[in-house]
């Protein structure tokens, strides 16, 4: 019987290759890092986009979104950001950096181990796979540091019985030196995108990523001078060269001249708008203004459903972020004119037109093209219906409005629209703004029933431009600054911009990065929070039809959908206090 049980025990398992066998074969230890790659997810993560925590969206199943934006986030009580849904940027990617730290302890023992004729082959093929596990290593801390500050460096991987209390938690500026250096040795390691396999890390990725990077560290949150202590900013910042740094980065990736803005179709407008919307409705990587993204296919692997998650209660789907009235706002007219130019609110929160030049009650008219492509709006075309809502609503809009019918000054119907919170279908899942994310869903996906394809981009060319805009506004170089604005602006249709520069960078960085997790690390870094996170405010309509004198009137009311306060400590998430608790000598981040 012994010796049946020690043959059942010698045996490997069959669920997973034993560690010298992984470091043995170069496809083993490519397949070891796809483990990294997936864990760095995506921001389809879950139905929660981290704009739910910024200026741009509502969460209306809330997942403790409200911790953080009422102000009472702490160590104990971090709502979403020790949840997995916001794994991509929390402390748990610190899984991620043992599994790389690992994978580059070994990497070159599968060199070692490879027969003499094939040596030279799998070297090549070692030496690039390490330039992917440094540059995902990178991404991973530029995640973080962005969100907790500095953090302990970790070079190598843990071992069972190491001593953590060994590992300090590093200074904001070493953890940026780190990355940078990371960036630096992964980009000369890798190859330029179109040697590489669609979806793994290139030489462009890593350059863009310490652009990304080197912009934030320049930034009024960890450069003027101020940081309460060494772990959330710099002791003495010499911002002339933090700036220059940054636009050297940023330049780096231009210079490559891979990559470049894809074409919208401008001056039309309408087509800038369907073509924006398209962008984020690829399937892949390949157009030239994709540095780095991730791939879903529908039916295998991991896989995200955005058209449940984001689309209208109407169709049996989710409503999950909603666009805020103050981002809708936000949005220009189609001849770069500010909303508030035409648009005012009278006492009772009431839209009123003000215009000389577009007359229209509506408020959605004459946008700018990437509201249209951004927004579903009341009224706005989406879906056609399923069978039994199709004769109420042949035209497949979505249905925000109330329509009360008078007659003899009596009101004599009501119907309020499908996709509102007192609508037909599943109306707990209807949205409070009145407003639904139209950017990254898919019109050809029937959420309720098909998982989307459309890839997540984590990089793209159009950051990088105003990385540029941004790094070379702060140095002084304003005709620079201003000819790059002006590209994103062209391309996306609209004119040149007027009046103040810096507000022309922010607008531009605002709407053309819409729901990309880049709004929330922008208004950090330029230390707007309080400026920026009001209370979340929606839209009422309300469409009247007067049988008696044949007029039809609708208004439009702003109306607040969540109360949010601000305070100092909501610039930096603290380290959780389970990470406390293993590790007591981290320094805890300023106001908790």
């Amino acid at each position: 019987m012994s010796s049946c049980v020690e043959e059942v025990l010698d045996k490997a398992p069959l669920d997973r290759y034993a560690e010298e066998l992984v470091w043995s074969d170069i496809n083993l230890a490519n397949s070891y890092l796809n483990t990294a790659y997936r864990n760095m997810s995506s921001g389809f993560n879950s139905n929660l986009n981290l704009a739910g925590v910024s200026d741009h969206t509502f969460f209306i199943h809330i997942y403790g979104t409200d911790v953080y934006v009422q102000g009472n986030i702490t160590p104990s009580n971090m709502g979403p950001f020790n949840h997995t849904r916001f794994r991509f940027l929390n402390w748990q990617l610190f899984d991620n950096i043992q599994i790389i730290n690992t994978f580059l302890e070994n990497i070159d023992k599968v060199v070692e181990n490879t027969t003499e004729t094939e040596r030279e082959a799998v070297k090549i093929k070692a030496e690039i796979l390490k330039g992917e596990a440094i540059f995902l290593r990178a991404f991973a801390y530029a995640q973080m540091v962005r969100t907790f500050g500095g953090l302990p460096i970790l070079t190598a991987p843990f071992g069972i019985g190491d001593d953590y209390l060994g590992t300090p938690r590093g200074s904001f500026e070493e953890t940026i030196d780190f990355i940078v250096q990371d960036c630096d040795n992964a980009a000369n390691l890798l190859l330029p995108k179109d040697e590489m396999e669609m979806g793994r890390a290139t030489k462009g990725a890593a350059l863009a990523l310490k652009s990304r990077i080197l912009l934030f560290a320049a930034s009024d949150l960890t450069a003027d001078g101020t940081a309460e202590n060494k772990y959330v900013g710099y002791e003495n910042p010499d911002r002339t060269a933090l700036w220059l740094a940054a636009k050297n980065a940023s330049k780096a990736v231009i210079d490559m001249n891979t990559y470049s803005l894809a074409d919208f179709g401008a001056p039309d407008k309408e087509a800038v708008a369907n073509n924006y919307y398209d962008f984020f409705r690829q399937k892949d990587l390949s157009n030239n203004e994709v540095i780095w993204g991730k791939m879903f296919v529908a039916d295998v692997g991991e896989r995200h459903r955005t058209n449940l998650w984001q689309g209208p209660n109407g169709l049996s789907n989710y409503g999950s972020n909603n666009p805020t009235q103050d981002l809708v706002d936000t949005y220009q007219m189609e001849d770069g004119s500010s909303f508030s130019d035409h648009f005012t609110l009278d006492e009772n929160s009431y839209y009123q037109n003000i215009s000389d030049k577009y007359q229209n009650e509506n408020p959605y008219y004459h946008r700018e093209p990437r509201f249209y492509g951004s927004i579903l709006y009341d009224s706005a075309h989406w879906q056609p219906r399923f069978s039994d809502l199709q004769e109420r609503d042949p035209l497949g809009i979505y249905d925000r409005r109330t329509r009360i019918t008078t007659q003899g000054g009596n009101e004599v119907s009501s119907l309020v629209g499908i996709d509102t919170r007192q609508g037909p279908v599943h109306s707990w899942n209807a949205g409070y703004t009145g407003y639904l994310m139209k950017k990254m869903m898919d019109h050809e996906v029937i959420g309720k029933d098909q998982y989307n394809e459309n890839v997540w981009i984590w990089l793209r060319y159009a950051e990088i431009i105003l990385d540029y805009a941004e790094a070379s506004l702060e140095l002084g170089d304003i005709q620079e600054a201003a000819t790059y604005i002006n590209m994103i602006r062209n391309r996306a249709g609209m004119p040149d911009f007027t009046g103040d520069i810096e507000e022309a960078l922010r607008y531009e960085r605002e709407i053309e990065f819409t729901f990309e997790n880049i709004r929330w690390f922008d208004i950090r870094r330029w230390k707007v929070l309080e400026e920026k996170l009001d209370d979340a405010k929606g839209i009422e309509i309300v469409e009247t039809r007067n049988l008696d004198e044949g007029t039809v009137n609708t208004i439009w009311r702003r109306l607040t959908v969540q109360d949010r306060t601000v305070n100092q400590k909501m610039y930096w998430i603290p380290i959780p206090n389970d990470e406390m608790n293993k590790a007591p000598h981290l320094v805890q981040n300023p106001g908790y």
